[in-house]
This record gives C-alpha cells, sequence and structure tokens, in this order.
C-alpha cells in the first residue's frame, strides 16, 4: 500500500510541474512574440485570452469592460488587488484552479471508495490509491487539458474546477441524504459559480440530477418502456411546437441555440466544421442529425471529418483513446456502482448540451472536457479494481499451487 501511495504522489507532484513549467514556457514565449505573455498566436489568430486580458486593463483603469462571463472581473480584480499588473499573475491564478481541481478529482474518487467498496481496509487503500495514480497519468497524456490550462487565460479550468466541486457535493447530497445538508449549503454558491462562468454548464447539471431522480422513478413503474415512449412524444411535442419558448433559467429557447449553431456554418465557417443543420422541420431527420452532432462532439472527429492536419491528430491523440475508454467500460459494466452510473450521467448529459450548441470540432475538443474528466474518474476506479482482482486471482492460484505441493512431498 505505501508504494501505490508513493507511486500516486510522485506522479502527482511532476504533473503539477509539467503544468507549471508549460504554462511559464508558453508565457516566455508570448512574451518574445509581443502578445504580452498571453498566448502564443497560432495561424495568426487571437483566442478568447487576449479578449479577457483587454477586459482586466479596462477594469484596471476604471473604464468600462464587456463581462460575458463572471471570469473577466474576477481575473481584473486579482490584477487590481494584488496590484501587479502582468498577465503571469493570472496564469499563477489559474495554475491554482488547475492543482485544486486535481484535488477534487481524486477527493471523488475517495468518496467514491468509501461509499461503494465493501473491500478489506489494506486491499481499499491500494486500490484506491492506484486508482489515482491511473487518472494523475490520464491528467498527463489529456492533450487538450494541458493546453487549456497552460497555452492562453482561458475560463475553462474554473469551469472544470466548480463542475467537479459541484458533483462531489452532489454525490454526498444524493447518497449519503442524512449527512448531506453541509454539502447541499455549499452546493448552491458552487452552481452560481458555475453558472456565473458558463450559463448552460449548470443548466446540464441541473437537467442530470432531474433525470437521474426520474429514472429511479421509472425504475418502480412496472412498465417503464412506456413511460420513455411517452417522454419522447412530449419531446416530438415540444420540438414541433414550443422550439422558441424560452427557457426560464437559460434566458434561450432551443430555436435561439440551433440558430446560433447554425450561424457557425455561414459567418464563421472553418475547417474544422461538422456541417450538421440541426434546425430541421422534421423532428426524425433532426433526431439522426443530432445523433451525428453528439457523436462528434464527445468523441470527434469522426473519420469522416478528417480534412487536415490537426483534425487528424486530434483523431489520433483523443478520438482513439476515447473510443477505447468508452469500449472498456462498456465491457466492464457490471463492475459500475450507483455512483459511477450519477456520475456518468453528468458526462453525457453534457455531451447533449454540447451537442446541440456546437458545430465546430475544435471548440467541441475544448468543451467536452467537463465530460471527460467525469468519465476519466469512472476509468481510473474501475481499471484498477480489474487490475486488483487479476492480481488476486495471481496470488490465490500461486498459494494454492504451494499448498498442493506441500500435500504431495507429505504424501
Amino acid at each position: 500500500m505505501r508504494k501505490s501511495k508513493l507511486l500516486y504522489l510522485t506522479m502527482q507532484q511532476i504533473l503539477f510541474l509539467m503544468y507549471f513549467l508549460m504554462s511559464y514556457f508558453v508565457y516566455t514565449i508570448a512574451l518574445k512574440e509581443g502578445n504580452e505573455g498571453v498566448a502564443i498566436q497560432f495561424l495568426g489568430g487571437k483566442d478568447d485570452g487576449f479578449f479577457y486580458w483587454e477586459q482586466v486593463k479596462n477594469i484596471v483603469s476604471g473604464e468600462t469592460a464587456i463581462l460575458t462571463s463572471i471570469y473577466p472581473l474576477i481575473i481584473g480584480y486579482v490584477v487590481k488587488v494584488t496590484g501587479i499588473e502582468d498577465v503571469y499573475i493570472i496564469r499563477l491564478f489559474n495554475y491554482i484552479g488547475f492543482v485544486g481541481f486535481v484535488f477534487i478529482s481524486v477527493w471523488l474518487i475517495d468518496l467514491i471508495f468509501k461509499l461503494s467498496s465493501s473491500q478489506k481496509a489494506g486491499d481499499m487503500n491500494t486500490e484506491r490509491a492506484n486508482s489515482k495514480t491511473v487518472l494523475i497519468l490520464s491528467y498527463m497524456c489529456y492533450i487538450n487539458l494541458m493546453m487549456c490550462a497552460t497555452f492562453s487565460i482561458y475560463r475553462d479550468i474554473w469551469i472544470m474546477f466548480f463542475y467537479a466541486v459541484s458533483v462531489l457535493l452532489s454525490v454526498i447530497v444524493v447518497f449519503v441524504p442524512k449527512e448531506g445538508y453541509a454539502a447541499l449549503i455549499l452546493l448552491i454558491p458552487s452552481l452560481w459559480m458555475l453558472g456565473e462562468l458558463r450559463f448552460y454548464a449548470a443548466g446540464s447539471f441541473l437537467i442530470t440530477v432531474i433525470l437521474y431522480y426520474l429514472y429511479k422513478k421509472i425504475k418502480q413503474v412496472k412498465r417503464p418502456f412506456l413511460i420513455i415512449g411517452i417522454f419522447l412524444i412530449l419531446f416530438i411535442f415540444y420540438y414541433t411546437f414550443l422550439i422558441n419558448y424560452q427557457i426560464p433559467y437559460l434566458k434561450m429557447s432551443l430555436g435561439d441555440a440551433l440558430d446560433y449553431r447554425n450561424s457557425a456554418l455561414t459567418n464563421f465557417s472553418g475547417g474544422s466544421q461538422m456541417f450538421i443543420n440541426l434546425k430541421q422541420y422534421f423532428f426524425g431527420t433532426f433526431f439522426v442529425n443530432y445523433f451525428h452532432s453528439y457523436l462528434g462532439n464527445s468523441i470527434g472527429p469522426l473519420p469522416w471529418h478528417i480534412n487536415g492536419f490537426s483534425t487528424l491528430f486530434l483523431f489520433v491523440i483523443e478520438t482513439g483513446p476515447m473510443v477505447l475508454i468508452l469500449r472498456y467500460l462498456w465491457i466492464k459494466r457490471a463492475l459500475l456502482t450507483a455512483i459511477h452510473c450519477y456520475i456518468l450521467l453528468h458526462a453525457f448529459v453534457w455531451f447533449g448540451m454540447i451537442g446541440l450548441s456546437n458545430d465546430n470540432i475544435g471548440t467541441a475538443a475544448r468543451l467536452r472536457m467537463i465530460g471527460w474528466v467525469l468519465i476519466l474518474i469512472v476509468f481510473a476506479t474501475i481499471y484498477s479494481k480489474v487490475q486488483s482482482d487479476k492480481e488476486k486471482t495471481v496470488r490465490l492460484t500461486v498459494t494454492n499451487d504451494k499448498k498442493e505441493i506441500k500435500s504431495t512431498e507429505k504424501e
């Protein structure tokens, strides 16, 4: 157990060092390029980080800032309070967010083992440490995660932090209701921050919780497929007649989301567009196209989306590994606990949300990280359990063989 824990702690520190050095390296190159340390300009374009930095300077100087979310305001006050008008202070702030995100991730693994495992303490601790090591290795290999955390001053790492915090607290509320009052109180500000950073992220979270409780109710009904059919009919009715109804919290309708998506096919069309039009008159056509979009946003680019080196590179480093991980979880689905399924539901609903609004492969790779870090947490726990069971089987076989040999020698 000590070796497993030492390995995990060592890999964790290497991960933190990797991300810190990468962020500093990008900062120094961006300074030399004359970009004030914000980001390296690939292909001559400016990313969201440049926009955020402009708003920070407006906040510091007392001018009017464009607040597309609460993030520019937060980093603006970080610069204002510290008195350090340098991008590097924002990079350090985001690095703290990444470190916090990693700790929340491993804390979620601890919670999964605490609520799901019935093993002996020694075996559980070893398996838990191995799970954390697998997760840390996954974060090391997740190129898009590293890019979003270090290549610029994006808000994504804080969105992932608050989504992970919200999932952690909700697991306590849902699965340990007697101890969930304090977690519920903390969940409210966490969800508020999540909504202020990206409003539909909080919407996805709330939809997932509602679907989870609906699923539990449906399981108790004698005819679950009838209930599912009714929900499908209701959605068809909504899509056909209420597509332009403004949803109160989201402050937009499904039609607005589809119109925004379609604008990318015309005004902002680029090489990494999937060119999937979801604004259809017939629900059946919408469903087929939406399924295509769902796959493209969750594991894309799909083979027919590859049209250059960037999409080919993304296909190799993400699509391939993602398909293998999902296949592995499907094969080992008998090992999934209720908590695993709850966490996975958050991931799959999130993919559904971005599948409605996004048509760009590059954007999808950044947006889907919320779902994939949750899948990686589940994968890490299942993989370590499978490996632990194999080791136990081998040890048991060796022990039995030794007993047979001794028995034979006595005879």
